[in-house]
């Protein structure tokens, strides 16, 4: 066999383990960049689809605050089960009815009002979720409400949070630890990206195979 038929088989075959694996590389950190989420005090927020918002309520009820920012009229003729209503045009002057212990999924109709709210809430150092689609995604996949009657929400005292403590404000079920703040690592421990070890061993793989093939050419 020719020297510039190898050389197009090596390529050709280095091209093809190449693409797969940086595929997985790219997948690997976008998973991560997903499921990192918002940083108590900062301003900002993130986005979950209706499936994660319905597992974070679902494991952590008593930790999550349901956040209806439609008007009173568009609430009361259908909400999801557990949500408070407070309107976006009111939500600056009763901010303060919000439990800051506490993370909150923000939605409304189909997701500009409650982007808006996120933005509002996040500046306020709250732990913010945003659920695209808002209630029309919702009731494609749950069940929503239909009745006039509305959820209170019990007012009580917040607890005092020592600053170790404040960081992690929600205690996550094994369902939704991923996306939940994490409790900061003790002193000394190592902290670990989320899709770091997937990107090291994809690159451990693709530097070996290139290795082999370079050996493989050389003889």
């Amino acid at each position: 066999m020719g020297r510039g038929n190898k050389n197009k088989i090596f390529f050709g075959v280095l091209i093809f383990i190449s693409l797969p694996l940086l595929l997985l590389l790219g997948s690997s950190m976008a998973y991560a960049a997903e499921l990192t989420p918002p940083l108590p005090g900062a301003p900002n927020y993130i986005d979950i689809s209706v499936e994660k918002a319905h597992e974070l309520i679902e494991g952590n009820p008593e930790e999550i605050i349901l956040l209806d920012v439609r008007t009173e009229g568009e609430y009361n003729v259908e909400y999801i089960p557990r949500a408070i209503n407070i309107p976006l045009s009111d939500l600056e002057s009763r901010i303060d009815e919000l439990d800051s212990s506490k993370a909150i999924i923000v939605y409304c109709q189909s997701g500009g009002r409650s982007r808006r709210a996120s933005e509002t809430l996040a500046q306020r150092g709250f732990i913010v979720y945003n659920m695209e689609g808002g209630i029309n995604a919702w009731k494609e996949k749950f069940a929503t409400s239909t009745s006039t009657s509305k959820p209170t929400q019990t007012q009580t005292p917040a607890p005092t949070l020592s600053p170790a403590v404040a960081t992690a404000t929600l205690t996550p079920s094994p369902a939704a630890s991923h996306v939940l703040t994490p409790t900061p690592a003790p002193e000394g421990e190592r902290r670990w990206i989320p899709g770091f070890e997937a990107s090291v061993a994809i690159m451990i793989l693709f530097i070996f195979t290139l290795f082999m093939l370079l050996r493989m050419r050389g003889e």
